[in-house]
């Protein structure tokens, strides 16, 4: 039921954004066109990305098909919006109000990190995009117009529900994760184990062992971004962008977008949880180290 439930969702989603484009579109340009004068792109794809992630890569799709942009456009366009993308993401789930309903400060710290490779990944597509030659006086309204809506949502969702499949069969043979190797302290290895299941349940999770001074604000924030991060590479991140991508792109196109994106986002985390390792482990009195790497 859970399967058939978002892959008719991702169809709804994507006939949705592509009605936006006929219908709506001249409200979002507006919305869009700051944004778009600014960063050199398209108002039409920037507005479209405002109602739903996957139209404008289905139109982007369509244009590198024809010829008319390559594929460092499609990776500038992936970029510079991905910080949008998460950002209505988070809101749409919940993340950003508790994160810093439960947490406070730390939550707004938190959830800083949590958008770091996303502004990363905006500050490469700035630099990578100057010079590109975007299609010029595109009505991406009639554009849309002249796409069969049913046809291409069916055709993305079919694409999507092929991976989900995948996943399915992963799931069915018991995939689990544990992180009791890792040098952490009791506390931050069940907060960082429960993150990996649902990062939102490591949040509330974290909370009163955080307000109960059982954990201390570093330590707090290496278990529920390791556990993130382990979520993110089983989880989320095969699901969200191998999925986004594959069922858009062609396959070689789709698996380089997933590859710079894992590059940015790893290349960010890893060095942030290493720092926050050695601030939780060698910030603390001696003794605390010692029942620490004992434990």
């Amino acid at each position: 039921m859970e399967f058939a439930t978002r892959v008719l969702t991702v169809f709804i989603s994507t006939a949705l954004g592509l009605w936006v484009a006929r219908h709506l579109y001249r409200r979002l340009e507006l919305l869009a066109t700051p944004l778009s004068k600014r960063l050199d792109l398209p108002v039409g794809l920037v507005a479209l990305s405002i109602a739903e992630a996957r139209a404008p890569h289905a139109i982007l799709a369509r244009w590198m098909a024809e010829g008319a942009v390559t594929f460092r456009h499609v990776l500038t366009f992936s970029f510079v919006t991905w910080p949008l993308r998460t950002v209505l993401l988070h809101l749409r789930l919940g993340i950003i109000p508790l994160a810093v309903g439960a947490l406070g400060p730390l939550g707004l710290a938190y959830l800083s990190i949590v958008y770091l490779p996303s502004v990363v990944g905006f500050a490469i597509a700035t630099r990578m995009g100057r010079g590109l030659q975007w299609p010029r006086n595109v009505d991406t309204a009639k554009l849309a117009t002249s796409v069969n809506i049913l046809k291409t949502a069916a055709e993305i969702a079919g694409r999507y529900a092929i991976f989900e499949v995948v996943f399915l069969l992963l799931d069915l043979w018991g995939v689990r994760i544990s992180l009791d190797f890792a040098p952490l302290t009791p506390e931050a290895i069940a907060v960082a184990s429960i993150a990996a299941v649902r990062p939102s349940l490591g949040i509330m999770a974290a909370a009163p062992l955080y307000f109960g001074g059982r954990m201390a604000a570093a330590e707090v924030l290496l278990a529920l971004l390791l556990g993130r991060l382990v979520y993110m590479s089983v989880f989320e991140f095969p699901r969200s962008a191998v999925q986004f991508y594959g069922s858009i792109y062609p396959p070689a196109a789709a698996s380089r977008l997933v590859v710079y994106t894992a590059l940015v986002m790893y290349g960010v985390t890893l060095p942030i949880l290493a720092a926050l390792w050695l601030v939780s482990m060698y910030g603390k009195p001696p003794e605390a180290q010692l029942l620490s790497t004992l434990s």
